[in-house]
């Protein structure tokens, strides 16, 4: 599938978000690693992160206006989800069968569906999008973090940070062991993100290829390749840091 991760961070007195994605598409015909951008930046600082079905990135991110604020875009992407899985549901089953959504209600109001009801409610209830958007932005100054898919909208700036995507747990897990949290100057958490992306890898469908970047108030940061870079070799270092460790030759085993 993918991984996108988001982390809320503080620096000279104001928060920043630092967030991270690879370059893994989902797409009907399956994953490949691409140079399509999992994000996109819907106004000075706001930016949406994809998790699923890259085609339909554009639809779900769709504004009616560009200059409105964080919490009608939250309502203005649920929307498009909702209008999106009704269009899919139309084209995909209700043609199918040669009914409208009209008739397939008007059915279920009877006192006994009969089976052909029953099988295109059983495709409605089971039928799911498997995309999800990470969206991230500022109100009033304060970093928000909000999980939206077509079954709902959840905000996580209690929670510091979140991810989507198939290495999520990987992610999160790595941010909790990291002890990450909103008070969590920068450089300090653009590593932890860069960790946790890593960390994701494990998972299959997360992409190896790493887009770093900080949003404030004032736009979007791409890290350069060079950071990645250094980055990198931190994140390498870590790794081989307990197994090179010299204090492992004063261990004892066998009781000797």
């Amino acid at each position: 599938m993918t991984i996108c991760i988001a982390a809320i961070t503080m620096e000279d007195n104001g928060e920043h978000i630092v967030f991270s994605t690879d370059h893994m598409v989902t797409t009907y015909m399956g994953q490949f690693e691409h140079s399509i951008l999992k994000y996109s930046k819907l106004n000075e600082n706001t930016v949406a992160m994809l998790a699923g079905q890259v085609l339909l990135f554009d639809d779900l991110i769709k504004l009616n206006d560009a200059d409105v604020n964080y919490e009608q875009i939250k309502k203005q992407v649920f929307k498009n989800f909702k209008e999106k899985r009704q269009e899919i549901i139309k084209e995909e089953i209700f043609d199918i069968f040669g009914i409208n959504q009209e008739f397939f209600i008007d059915s279920l109001q009877k006192e006994i569906p009969n089976p052909f009801i029953q099988t295109i409610l059983t495709k409605v209830a089971e039928f799911n999008l498997n995309t999800q958007i990470l969206l991230i932005g500022f109100v009033d100054r304060f970093a928000q973090i909000t999980d939206i898919n077509e079954r709902g909208v959840n905000d996580f700036r209690s929670m510091n940070f979140h991810a989507i995507g198939s290495g999520a747990v990987q992610a999160e897990n790595t941010l909790l062991f990291q002890k990450h949290s909103k008070t969590t100057p920068l450089l300090p958490a653009i590593y932890n993100v860069y960790k946790a992306k890593r960390n994701a890898e494990v998972s299959e469908g997360v992409g190896r290829e790493t887009e770093m970047l900080v949003l404030n108030t004032d736009g979007v940061q791409q890290l350069s390749d060079d950071d990645i870079t250094i980055l990198n070799r931190i994140y390498v270092q870590e790794l081989q840091y307990g197994k090179d460790n010299t204090e492992l030759n004063k261990i004892s085993v066998n009781g000797g």
